[in-house]
């Protein structure tokens, strides 16, 4: 918009504030539209799954006293084009390696994919994510997903399953629990992080689940960078 009209509008609107204001705002907005159209965008999708071989329980001690996950300010996979991540849902390509796992002796707890901007790590917000199966062990925990010169991946989730009853006595002796303090459900954490490039599959271990992760590159709407460029202002 050149200064021309920038001058017809504040007289035509009768507009009292300075047009230099008007200058600053219409700079602003450029400056933010710019800077968000730089940002890369992602679709990023998530397969969370359980491991039903019940060896894990006892193979190793499991604390008590797991950390629960920071999920402040989170932004819920559900969450469609908002700020500050604009997800938007994806389909599934690990569609087949989901159906394979719950065949295998494992059990999908969460699969979701969607689309994302990608953040310096500072900035990076969290996605939160939960199962969403219906079915198996709780879940709670975020993803974040941000860029510094390779495109990474944080996990921070937690689990509470119930203790198969045929392991329930190996697994108090394992974690010496009394006999009067014998519990129902266990939790669990899992944290990681992971260099990531466009189209690896990436596998996140634990004796008793697991993850898969794969990122695309995803080119940005530029209506979408437009309406959030202005809603940035806000």
């Amino acid at each position: 918009m050149s200064y021309k009209t920038l001058l017809q509008l504040h007289r035509f609107l009768n507009l009292k504030a300075p047009l230099t204001g008007i200058l600053l705002v219409t700079s602003l907005i450029f400056i933010s539209q710019t800077a968000f159209a730089q940002l890369p965008s992602y679709k990023i999708e998530v397969i969370v799954f359980e491991n039903l071989a019940t060896n894990g329980w006892t193979e190793e001690y499991w604390p008590d006293n797991v950390e629960t996950p920071n999920t402040q300010n989170s932004t819920s996979v559900f969450t469609r084009n908002q700020k500050p991540l604009w997800i938007n849902k994806r389909n599934h390509s690990l569609a087949n390696a989901a159906r394979k796992l719950n065949k295998k002796g494992y059990r999908v707890i969460a699969h979701q994919a969607w689309s994302q901007v990608a953040y310096p790590k500072k900035n990076a917000p969290t996605v939160l994510i939960e199962n969403d199966q219906g079915k198996g062990s709780n879940l709670l925990g975020t993803v974040r997903l941000y860029k510094t010169r390779y495109a990474h991946v944080d996990f921070d989730l937690e689990f509470e399953r119930r203790i198969p009853g045929k392991v329930l006595q190996a697994f108090v002796q394992n974690q010496k629990i009394a006999n009067d303090e014998i519990p129902t459900h266990w939790r669990f954490a899992l944290k990681e992080s992971r260099k990531i490039k466009p189209g690896e599959l990436h596998y996140i271990d634990h004796p008793l689940f697991g993850v898969l992760v794969q990122i695309t590159k995803k080119l940005t709407d530029n209506t979408e960078i437009k309406e959030a460029s202005l809603t940035m202002l806000d």
